[in-house]
């Protein structure tokens, strides 16, 4: 609605720059003008004036992503362990990561493999201590995807979780020490998670915006009962 008022603002202050060539409809003009790079200029460094742009389109389709949770180049799955959070800590430290400059970092050393399922496959890092992976649920109306977690500590303990992201595209600023330039990132950031506790074995899908979590079928866990969550 912004926009379209803008629009037509910016519509008016050119006729009427027709109609009078004073200086108060250049400025009102001006103002318009800089109405519409409202959200998208982020400043002005040195000569340059970079766009970056805060509102962006969240990534759906993963079959033409570059980064994917189900196709190679898969995400690194200790990208989404960092996202996770520690167990000895509450509320979220760690929002959102950029993949770009992470999926193949010193931080997420280890390698990556994918092993073949019935469904999506289950994505797996070594690390120093012990292993992570994921699974790819699904992917809600509005554009959320449902990944659900393991992590090990080198312990007999398995760790899961169901996370709750979402990927999109964006921009950053590169200095080299002399000069700046803009920088395309494909950023993941975490929406929500819901804990299963340690050895949770039960079934998790997501079908007609409906995330059904079955009981635990075993071993320890934090869901004794089932439980269905509306996720669009």
């Amino acid at each position: 609605m912004y926009r379209v008022i803008n629009y037509l603002a910016f519509i008016g202050c050119i006729i009427w720059l027709l109609l009078d060539q004073s200086p108060e409809p250049v400025v009102a003009l001006l103002l318009t003008i800089a109405g519409f790079f409202r959200d998208d200029i982020h400043g002005v460094i040195g000569k340059n004036v970079f766009a970056l742009t805060p509102k962006n389109q969240l990534i759906r389709d993963l079959e033409s992503a570059r980064f994917s949770f189900i196709n190679p180049e898969f995400i690194n799955p200790q990208i989404l362990y960092d996202l996770s959070g520690w167990l000895s800590d509450a509320g979220d430290q760690i929002v959102s990561i950029n993949i770009t400059g992470s999926n193949d970092s010193n931080r997420y050393h280890g390698e990556v493999t994918a092993e073949e399922t019935d469904g999506y496959p289950i994505v797996k890092s070594s690390t120093e201590e012990g292993w992570v992976s994921y699974k790819y649920i699904g992917r809600s109306f509005s554009g959320v995807h449902i990944v659900q977690t393991w992590s090990n500590g080198g312990g007999s303990g398995v760790f899961t979780k169901i996370l709750l992201v979402t990927l999109s595209s964006d921009s950053s600023l590169e200095s080299n020490g002399l000069s700046y330039s803009k920088k395309s990132r494909y950023v993941i950031k975490l929406a929500g998670s819901f804990p299963l506790g340690d050895r949770y074995q039960g079934q998790v899908k997501y079908r007609f915006g409906v995330l059904s979590i079955s009981p635990c079928e075993g071993m320890k866990s934090l869901r004794g009962s089932g439980a269905r969550v509306v996720v669009l």
